[in-house]
């Protein structure tokens, strides 16, 4: 079998990038050991969605049918552990003289498995255009030379390409067959996950509070059942993570008063719905993000800390840059699989991914010291930004990814 393009992954990432390379006319097919059904079912998540990625979607023919399940981030509030001192930034803050642009959220929150259902069915509706076929096995071996890739599967079939994508998550295998190496940042966290539903309005409110052991993100979601609801993502060290997902289970009142303590004012009574879950830390830098016939994606590309949220928005751009580059490429009718040309994929995107990897893993480095001076200087900084507009506007700008 021979296709265009190999994906390997069929999560979030790898769905996304291969509708993107079917509406310019590519022939793709996504490798993955589980189901689209397993998929939607194992993954229970969700993603914050920036407003320049948010078009990316848009133009994919996605999100509109997505409107009435993504819940609007407005305001963005950041505070430092019990400091009155915050930094708020409200998508009205943005509009000046100078940029007449037509900004109604900062970012909107959806649930993974939604926006993964509406991606296929958009691909099973193009007719037209390149198509998108899903094998369920597992890559036991590729082989690359400087005319096509190839893939084995566990299935006994290979398939042959003209580019090999790895969008098989942080420890991607397809990167370790590669023979690309990495560097990798322990945090000694984890990420406890989960959904609330909760008494009163979030308003459209998302928080970042900076606690000792690491960040409290509550993010808005949209109502269910008629109750309001947010989602969870509290980074700490591994044993206290670990705890919490164990009270979840067993005593979950326990948990809803940790939360309560934090955002009581703001959400009134909590409740923990569904399975939360715990998720590793760590930041993880291939040497490179190409090698011959073969380019990472997504957390194959770069594993960054969720401190900003900006890990997955940073791998959209990445995509919409690389499917515009790849039609560019054919229309002129060159290879896409050649090395100089990722080459040039992977300068383009450089500094983008340089810059949020050193953000995020500085911000973590900074509120995570408890040293009087280091607080002192956090708090100064915050107040700083909060008060001049045009500090707003440009960390504001670069967080929406317009």
């Amino acid at each position: 079998m021979h296709t265009d393009i190999i994906i390997c992954g069929g999560a979030l990432a790898g769905m996304t990038l291969a509708l993107s390379l079917q509406k310019k006319g590519f022939d793709v097919v996504i490798i993955d050991p589980r189901s689209l059904k397993e998929t939607l079912e194992q993954d229970k998540r969700t993603t914050a969605i920036a407003e320049g990625p948010r078009k990316f979607y848009a133009n994919l023919g996605v999100w509109k049918k997505l409107e009435n399940k993504a819940e609007a981030i407005k305001t963005i509030s950041i505070l430092d552990g019990s400091s009155s001192i915050s930094l708020d930034f409200d998508y009205r803050d943005f509009a000046s003289k100078n940029i007449p642009i037509n900004i109604k959220s900062l970012g909107h929150v959806v649930e993974n498995c939604d926006l993964i259902n509406q991606i296929n069915l958009k691909i099973n509706n193009i007719k037209t255009s390149g198509s998108v076929k899903r094998i369920n096995s597992k890559v036991i071996d590729i082989k690359v030379d400087k005319f096509q890739a190839k893939v084995f599967l566990e299935n006994s079939n290979d398939i042959s390409a003209n580019l090999i994508v790895a969008a098989d998550g942080k420890n991607s295998l397809i990167r370790k067959l590669a023979g690309i190496k990495e560097t990798k940042s322990i945090y000694n966290q984890e990420a406890y996950v989960a959904q609330i539903l909760h008494k009163k309005n979030h308003n459209n409110i998302a928080l970042e509070k900076f606690l000792p052991g690491g960040p409290l993100a509550v993010l808005p979601m949209k109502k269910y059942k008629n109750n309001y609801r947010s989602a969870i993502i509290w980074s700490d060290d591994k044993a206290t993570s670990r705890s919490r997902l164990r009270a979840s289970k067993t005593s979950p009142e326990m948990i809803s008063y940790e939360l309560e303590r934090h955002c009581y004012n703001w959400l009134g009574d909590i409740k923990i719905q569904g399975l939360p879950n715990v998720f590793p830390l760590e930041l993880i830098k291939p040497k490179n993000i190409v090698s011959e016939r073969l380019v990472l994606m997504g957390d194959a590309a770069h594993s960054v800390h969720p401190i900003a949220g900006q890990g997955f928005n940073l791998s959209l751009r990445g995509m919409e840059r690389f499917s515009e580059m790849c039609s560019k490429r054919v229309a002129l009718g060159l290879d896409i699989g050649s090395i100089k040309f990722l080459k040039e994929y992977e300068k383009s995107r450089k500094i983008d991914i340089i810059t949020l990897i050193n953000a995020t893993h500085g911000l973590n480095e900074l509120f995570r010291n408890s040293t009087p001076y280091v607080k002192a200087f956090r708090r100064l900084g915050l107040s700083a930004v909060n008060k001049s507009p045009f500090l707003k506007r440009a960390f504001m700008k670069y967080a929406m990814g317009v």
